[in-house]
């Protein structure tokens, strides 16, 4: 029986997932600091953690095992889109939880898919204790996912004024990504998304894909060594990494 064309573009999903972490995957530069950014969050957290926007828990598997995880999620998100079971189900905008329970919070790659961002910000700040954390990581310079829940994007100047309006200071501000390493990562997904998109059209433009093997790695092979030689530079991000500490 012949495949249907979403079986074809299933297949190349199936491939980039096998390959997250190499060169060869178009996303390899927001996938190969993945672990080592959440490993740097998390080794010095303790007390109670709320990881706001949970999916699949994976935090938890860097936090020392005397601090208590509260993992929080969408119904909807974790059973539909991950398969999990988080260990409260509810709205970031109504969290389910007393004033000053929690010594930090997570939010990580969460709050653009939040409709209303400050109500999300003000429950975190609620329930937070004085002097706790609030680590945040919001995308940039990428594209729109998780259609048709990704409704943000924040400068480092809109996110300075956020953590202000919502009574926090901002003890650490970095933004990810050189301006190279954005281009390489934006082309890539442009490219391997056309292809998907040929795919499922059954264009026979989708031979083309067959580059694919050389250009993705290419691309990000020479973006990096370039990257590496320049000075660091915040003109192009993908993605900004925030603390905020609770006043």
């Amino acid at each position: 029986m012949q495949g249907s064309p979403d079986a074809g573009s299933g297949l190349v999903r199936k491939l980039a997932a096998r390959l997250r972490k190499t060169p060869f995957h178009p996303q390899w530069f927001a996938f190969f600091r993945e672990d080592r950014g959440l490993r740097e969050t998390c080794e010095s957290l303790s007390g109670t953690v709320l990881d706001v926007g949970c999916a699949d828990g994976k935090p938890r598997r860097f936090l020392d095992r005397a601090v208590d995880y509260v993992g929080i999620d969408y119904y909807s998100t974790a059973t539909g889109w991950y398969g999990t079971k988080p260990d409260v189900f509810a709205d970031a905008q109504a969290l389910p939880l007393g004033d000053e329970c929690a010594d930090h919070s997570l939010l990580l790659d969460v709050l653009e898919h939040i409709p209303d961002p400050d109500r999300c910000l003000a429950e975190i700040g609620r329930v937070l204790k004085p002097g706790g954390s609030l680590t945040i990581q919001v995308p940039f310079l990428y594209p729109v996912h998780d259609a048709p829940l990704d409704f943000h994007r924040w400068t480092r100047f809109g996110l300075q004024e956020a953590a202000n309006r919502h009574g926090f200071r901002v003890a650490e501000l970095r933004a990810i990504g050189h301006p190279l390493e954005t281009a390489a990562l934006n082309a890539n997904i442009a490219v391997s998304q056309t292809v998907i998109n040929w795919i499922r059209q059954k264009n026979p433009l989708a031979l083309l894909g067959l580059l694919l093997p050389i250009l993705v790695p290419l691309n990000n092979v020479l973006a990096w060594i370039f990257a590496s030689l320049g000075r660091d530079d915040e003109l192009m991000p993908y993605s900004f990494k925030m603390v905020w500490i609770k006043n």
